[in-house]
C-alpha cells in the first residue's frame, strides 16, 4: 500500500513537471510570434522590405539583400525603438558593396548648462571616446546624454576639424544647440545680454577654421513690453525723460537725442523690449519732444499711438495753435494727438497772489504716511483713507485734511491715482493741484518712474500734466511677497491639462498641434524668470525600459529646445526622461498607454527626492 502511494506520486510529479515544461515552451513561442509580428510590421512601416526578420528565442536575426548601407542603417535605427539593439543579430547583406557611397555624416549637441544631447551618424574613426572625454571636460557637473550612431566608413576631409570647432563652440555656450555636418557648423543659442551675445560672435568668427562655413543665430532675450510709453517733460529749461519704451538700440538712441537737444543734461534710461505699436514710433516720439521744445515747456505722455501734450501755461495761444497745427499735420499715420493749453491760474483779488488748492500726502523712511490738504466731500474722505490704509497699513496712515466743495471735478479720482503712484515710492511726497500731480522721492526699483508714469496714465488719465522724480537707491529693493513660482506651475499645469504636448509614436519631434501648448507655456515662464522647474518626460510601458528612459529624456530635451527657441531663459529649466516607470493610467489600454505618454513640469522644490537619487 505504501508502495502503490509512492508510486502515485512519483507519477503525479512528472505530469506536473511535463505540464510545466510545456507551457514554458507555449509561452516562449507565443512571446516570438508576437515580436516576429511586431517587427514584420516595422519592417513594413520603414519602407525596407528587402529585410527580414525571424526570431530565435530572444535572439532576433535580421536577414536580406540591402540595396545600399544607408538603408541598412535605417532599418536597424527603426527596429532598434522596438527591441534591445543587441537582441538582433545583423545577417545583412550589401547590394555592390564596391559601389556604396558613404552616408551623410552629422552630429547635433543640445546643452542646457550642465546637461548636453548628443545625437547623430559619425564616422567610426572620429573616436566616440575622445568626442565624450570632450565634452566632460567642459565641467565635472555635465551630464551627458548619448545617443550617437557609428559607421566604419573613412572620415570626410573637413570632418576632422570642423567636428573640433563646433565642440569648442559648445564649450562657450551654455545654453545652445551645436549642429555640425562636413563642411559647416550652425550655432543656435541664448545669451544673458547683447554685450555677451556681441563677445561670443567675436569669439566664433575669430575661430572659425578655414573652409568651415559658420553660421550664427544667437539672441538675447527680450521683455515683452505693453504698453509701449514715454514719459518726457520740460521746465524753466530743464527737460527730463521719465519713462522711455523702445523696441531697438537705434531707436533708444534716437529717443535719448531728442530729450538732449530739447533740454535734458542728467543721464536717461530707456528699457528696450519686444513689441512696438508701429515701426515710426521712434520718429513719432522725435517730432512730439521737439513741439515740447518749441512750446517752452510743458509734458508728453506716449502710450502706443496714443499721444497726450499739455503746454506750459506760459505758452501763448497763437504759440500753441502754430506748433500743434504743424505736429498733427507731420505725425506718421495711426497716432493720434491730444493736446491742451491749461488755463491761467485765478488770482486772489486781495492778495494778488495765485490760488492754488493742493492735497500733498507724504511717506518717511520709517513707513509713516500723512494726508493733509483739501477733500471736496466726507464721503471722499472716508473712501481715500481706507484705499491709503489698504496701500501703507492701518496704522501707518494718519489723516489731517479738511473739506472744500468747490474742488475742480474729478479730485478724488486724481488723489486715488496718486496714492497708487505714491506706494511705488520707499519715502517721498505726493502733491495734487488742479493742472497737475507731482511725485518726488526714493525707491528700490530703478524703473519706479516709469511704473509711477504708467499709473497716472491709466488711473488719472494722460491729458493731466505730470512731474516725477524717482530716483534709484538698490538698498529699498523690494522683497517679492507672494510665491511667483508656484502660481507659475499652476498655470503651466492648467495649460498641460487642457493640451498636452503630442509626439508621433516612437519620435521626439513635437507635433505642430503642440504649438499652442508650447507657446502657452513660454509665456507664462517669460512672468517668472527666476523660477527653476524640471520638464519631466514619461512613457508607456511598450518596449524595453532603457529604450522608454532615453526615448523620454529626448522628449523632455526637445520640449527644453523649444522653450529655448522662444528666447526663454532656461537657466533654471532642467529635463529629465523617467521611461514609464510613473504611469497615471492603464497601460494594457490604448487610451491609457496615450495618456501614459506625457510632459510634464514640475517645481525643483517641489521634487521629492529619493535616498540616493539625484535630479539630473
Amino acid at each position: 500500500m505504501h508502495r502503490t502511494a509512492l508510486l502515485f506520486g512519483l507519477i503525479c510529479f512528472i505530469l506536473a513537471a511535463a505540464g510545466s515544461y510545456f507551457s514554458a515552451i507555449q509561452a516562449v513561442n507565443t512571446f516570438q510570434e508576437s515580436t516576429e509580428k511586431k517587427l514584420r510590421h516595422a519592417v513594413f512601416l520603414s519602407g525596407e522590405e528587402w529585410g527580414s526578420i525571424r526570431a530565435n528565442g530572444l535572439r532576433l536575426h535580421l536577414t536580406g539583400l540591402a540595396p545600399n548601407e544607408a538603408a541598412r542603417f535605417k532599418l536597424l535605427k527603426s527596429l532598434g525603438k522596438f527591441v534591445e539593439p543587441t537582441r538582433i543579430r545583423d545577417e545583412i547583406t550589401i547590394l555592390d558593396a564596391e559601389n556604396i557611397k558613404p552616408p551623410k555624416f552629422s552630429l547635433e549637441a543640445l546643452r542646457n548648462e550642465d546637461r548636453i544631447s548628443l545625437i547623430g551618424l559619425i564616422p567610426k574613426k572620429s573616436g566616440r571616446t575622445n568626442i565624450l572625454n570632450s565634452i566632460s571636460g567642459i565641467s565635472k557637473e555635465i551630464k551627458i546624454t548619448d545617443m550617437l550612431e557609428e559607421v566604419d566608413y573613412p572620415m570626410p576631409t573637413s570632418w576632422k576639424k570642423t567636428l573640433a570647432f563646433g565642440l569648442d563652440s559648445l564649450s562657450r555656450l551654455p545654453r545652445s544647440k551645436i549642429s555640425i555636418s562636413e563642411n559647416s557648423v550652425i550655432v543656435s543659442a541664448i545669451t544673458e545680454s547683447q554685450k555677451e551675445r556681441a563677445q561670443f560672435e567675436r569669439e566664433l568668427q575669430k575661430n572659425q577654421p578655414v573652409g568651415v562655413r559658420l553660421e550664427m543665430n544667437i539672441t538675447a532675450p527680450r521683455p515683452v513690453i505693453s504698453p509701449f510709453t514715454v514719459r518726457f517733460s520740460l521746465e524753466d529749461g530743464l527737460a527730463s525723460l521719465d519713462g522711455c519704451s523702445a523696441d531697438t538700440e537705434n531707436t533708444k538712441s534716437k529717443i535719448i537725442t531728442a530729450a538732449k537737444e530739447a533740454g535734458m543734461v542728467r543721464h536717461a534710461s530707456c528699457n528696450i523690449g519686444l513689441g512696438v505699436p508701429t515701426p515710426d514710433w521712434a520718429k513719432a516720439v522725435e517730432m512730439s519732444i521737439s513741439a515740447v521744445a518749441k512750446l517752452g515747456g510743458g509734458s508728453l505722455t506716449f502710450t502706443d499711438s496714443d499721444i497726450s501734450l499739455i503746454a506750459s501755461q506760459k505758452t501763448s495761444q497763437k504759440v500753441f495753435d502754430n506748433v500743434i497745427g504743424g505736429l498733427e499735420n507731420s505725425l506718421p499715420g495711426l497716432f493720434s494727438l491730444s493736446a491742451f493749453l491749461p488755463p491761467k491760474p485765478t488770482i486772489d483779488g486781495q492778495t494778488g497772489e495765485a490760488i492754488i488748492p493742493d492735497f500733498t500726502a507724504t511717506i518717511s523712511p520709517e513707513g509713516s504716511v500723512q494726508l493733509r490738504g483739501l477733500l471736496p466731500s466726507n464721503i471722499a474722505k472716508e473712501a481715500i483713507e481706507a484705499f491709503a490704509k489698504s496701500l501703507f497699513g492701518n496704522d501707518a496712515v494718519y489723516i489731517q485734511t479738511r473739506l472744500d466743495n468747490k474742488l475742480p471735478n474729478g479730485w478724488p479720482i486724481r488723489v486715488l491715482g496718486g496714492l497708487e503712484a505714491l506706494a511705488q515710492l520707499n519715502h517721498g511726497v505726493l502733491i495734487v493741484k488742479p493742472n497737475e500731480i507731482e511725485i518726488r522721492g526714493v525707491s528700490g526699483n530703478d524703473a519706479a518712474a516709469g511704473e509711477i508714469s504708467r499709473i497716472l496714465s491709466i488711473r488719472v488719465g494722460s491729458k493731466e500734466i505730470f512731474k516725477i522724480k524717482a530716483s534709484y537707491n538698490k538698498k529699498f529693493a523690494p522683497q517679492l511677497q507672494i510665491d511667483l513660482p508656484k502660481i507659475c506651475g499652476k498655470e503651466i499645469n492648467v495649460v498641460l491639462s487642457n493640451s498636452n504636448i503630442q509626439f508621433d509614436s516612437g519620435e521626439v519631434v513635437i507635433k505642430e498641434s503642440s504649438e499652442f501648448a508650447i507657446s502657452s507655456i513660454a509665456n507664462i515662464l517669460r512672468t517668472c524668470p527666476k523660477a527653476k522647474f524640471e520638464i519631466q518626460g514619461h512613457t508607456d510601458s511598450s518596449g524595453s525600459e532603457e529604450l522608454n528612459k532615453n526615448l523620454s529624456q529626448s522628449r523632455a530635451e526637445a520640449v527644453l529646445f523649444e522653450l529655448l527657441n522662444q528666447r526663454i531663459l532656461t537657466s533654471g529649466i532642467i529635463a529629465k526622461g523617467y521611461g514609464s516607470i510613473n504611469p497615471i493610467a492603464d497601460n494594457n489600454t490604448e487610451e491609457g498607454r496615450e495618456t501614459n505618454r506625457r510632459i510634464e513640469f514640475k517645481l525643483i522644490e517641489t521634487i521629492e527626492t529619493k535616498p540616493g537619487d539625484q535630479a539630473s
